[in-house]
């Protein structure tokens, strides 16, 4: 398997300290290098009562992904370093003050759907916070001739072919 990646667009629910905020549609990208995954939200802007403070980028990498009942999950839990964003819209961001940043991150996926959860405790500064997104992405174009599915034209398809034409 070689590198491959998808961008989810997600909608965001932000709670923090219980209190739910309204945020914007967000890309979601996730990596799959051999197994090893990686989750990146770019460019996050927390957005309180219609004013936006900007936080920056939550990434987590080489995490192990694990495959049942049909989707992917990836589980992260310890610190993090929020980055600054590269919006240009924003000249600072909140995030890498804060670092390194206490954060437990539960991602499940299939190939055109994502659901990430985000747990961000401050106790430093009497906060908790609870991101999730929930997203979907373009499905995979089909190609053309790959009977079996498996992403190849190879003499493979040939003989599920041959077993759909016979089975008939």
């Amino acid at each position: 398997m070689a590198l491959s990646a998808t961008t989810y667009t997600c909608h965001l629910k932000v709670v923090i300290n219980g209190d739910p905020t309204e945020q914007e549609e967000v890309p979601v990208l996730v990596t799959n290098d051999n197994g090893s995954y990686s989750m990146f939200l770019n460019n996050f802007v927390l957005w309180m009562d219609g004013f936006p403070m900007p936080v920056g980028n939550i990434t987590i990498t080489n995490v192990e992904g694990v495959v049942e009942h049909g989707y992917t999950t990836i589980h992260y839990t310890g610190d993090i370093d929020i980055t600054a964003g590269d919006d240009p819209q924003f000249s600072s961001w909140v995030g890498p003050l804060l670092s390194p940043v206490p954060v437990e991150i539960v991602t499940r996926f299939t190939e055109t759907a994502a659901d990430a959860n985000i747990y961000i405790n401050l106790t430093s500064m009497g906060q908790e916070i609870n991101v999730s997104a929930f997203g979907v992405a373009p499905a995979p174009q089909a190609l053309e001739g790959d009977v079996n599915h498996d992403g190849e034209v190879t003499v493979a398809d040939i003989g599920t072919l041959i077993d759909i034409i016979l089975s008939n």
